[in-house]
């Protein structure tokens, strides 16, 4: 499979910046998305690649739509990469 540089890291960078905009803690985010804490924070940290189920789980629970979650990831994967 691929790998898309840059491409966890940019997620968890705007999880987190959307976390934080909405005033969530990581449990209430975790417990919002009916996902595990400890995996959420990998997934912050870029250390896990969510699955597509936990990005709609992510997404309702921060109320974005998962096609502007997804313009913002690719924004800072960007901004990562220097381009």
């Amino acid at each position: 499979m691929k790998e898309y540089p840059y491409l966890a890291q940019a997620m968890g960078n705007i999880i987190e910046v959307l976390r934080k905009d909405r005033r969530l803690t990581k449990s209430a985010l975790a417990e919002f998305a009916w996902l595990e804490r400890r995996y959420l924070r990998e997934i912050e940290r870029g250390e896990k690649k969510p699955t597509v189920n936990a990005i709609y789980s992510i997404c309702e629970a921060l109320r974005v739509s998962p096609v502007e979650f997804f313009r913002l990831v690719e924004d800072e994967r960007k901004k990562l990469a220097g381009l």
